[in-house]
């Protein structure tokens, strides 16, 4: 079991942990080498772009809804009663016990 734990860990970092860590290494040496302002301007270009993506996505959302794209008709189906049998008591006599709970000898 101990194997096939380390080649998934193997798997792991090559795949995720490595290159991850290579582009934040990147990424933080692309930012550091920025001076503030334009820092700053790149910053806010990614916040704006995100935005407008959000509001245009949203806005789709919105837009299909309004046209009634976004409902799917739904089938209903009705639940159907289970057929029971039951025995009626007038057929059958009930068989009571000579005795009641507090062990006292019932009077019929």
């Amino acid at each position: 079991m101990s194997k096939i734990k380390l080649i998934f860990s193997v798997i792991y970092n090559n795949m995720w942990r490595n290159p991850k860590g290579r582009l934040t290494t990147r990424l933080k040496e692309a930012c550091e080498s920025m001076p503030p302002k334009q820092r700053l301007t790149v910053v806010s270009l990614m916040l704006a772009v995100f935005v407008l993506t959000a509001f245009f996505v949203f806005g789709h959302a919105c837009y299909r809804i309004g046209l009634g794209k976004a409902q799917k008709s739904v089938a209903i189906e009705h639940i159907m009663p289970i057929d029971i049998v039951t025995k009626s008591p007038v057929h059958e006599p009930q068989n009571l016990p000579d005795y009641d709970d507090a062990r006292v000898e019932s009077e019929d």
